[in-house]
């Protein structure tokens, strides 16, 4: 992956960088921190991701529902 790669989430990006950063730890565990980080930014990003759905299935139920 080059550096002029766009990425159209945040999600792409956190992905791209955990990537990049585990081949970091396995030469210097020193970054271990900064891959638990990102481990859980994306943890996050994906929870976030998985409530958006849920919000949409009610409001989809919900609609359906009234009609």
């Amino acid at each position: 992956m080059g550096l002029a790669t766009i990425f159209t989430t945040d999600l792409e990006r956190l992905r791209a960088a955990l990537e990049i950063v585990a081949k970091l730890v396995v030469a210097d565990p020193v970054y271990a921190p900064i891959f638990r980080y990102l481990e859980a930014e994306i943890g996050q990003e994906e929870a976030l991701l998985a409530n958006d759905v849920v919000a949409r299935a009610r409001a989809v139920a919900a609609q359906s529902a009234t009609c």
